[in-house]
């Protein structure tokens, strides 16, 4: 047995396939709790080093970063037709981007936000840590590969 592979069969990924994986992508999931209550918001991102960064406008999640507040960050891909997938999650807390030097900086990133306005702040998650996990290609209980063959 793969000794990457938890009790449940799942592959657990290292912390540079982590990061490798995160690298791969531009859209993500920030979760934070704000007034009590847990919110996730799709965002585009780029890896700044060993940290996330992605653009936003003044709310919710500026509001949160302003506190330092934890939030976790999540990136996945699926196969529905292979019954596969990985997701990644970057635990951390958000800090808004304030430097003068560090935004000119952040703003030459290959990073550009989706939703419309006006998003020229920058938040960047800090990891404290990363966990990453993969669901392989398997056989369904009956014998059936999950592909169907």
């Amino acid at each position: 047995m793969d000794r990457r592979r938890d009790e449940t069969g799942l592959i657990r990924l290292e912390g540079d396939e982590c990061w490798r994986f995160l690298a791969r992508h531009t859209l993500g999931r920030v979760g934070v709790i704000h007034l009590e209550n847990p919110m996730i918001f799709p965002v585009n991102y780029a890896l700044d080093g060993r940290s996330v960064v992605f653009r936003t406008a003044p709310g919710t999640k500026l509001e949160t970063a302003a506190a330092g507040r934890a939030a976790v960050f999540e990136v996945d891909e699926a196969s529905e037709l292979w019954e596969t997938g990985t997701s990644v999650m970057v635990h951390g807390t958000m800090h808004e981007v304030v430097g003068a030097a560090e935004h000119a900086r952040l703003s030459a990133l290959p990073l550009r936000a989706w939703a419309p306005g006006d998003r020229d702040r920058f938040i960047r998650i800090t990891p404290s840590w990363v966990t990453g996990r993969h669901i392989p290609h398997h056989l369904h209980d009956d014998g059936v590969a999950a592909d169907g063959g």
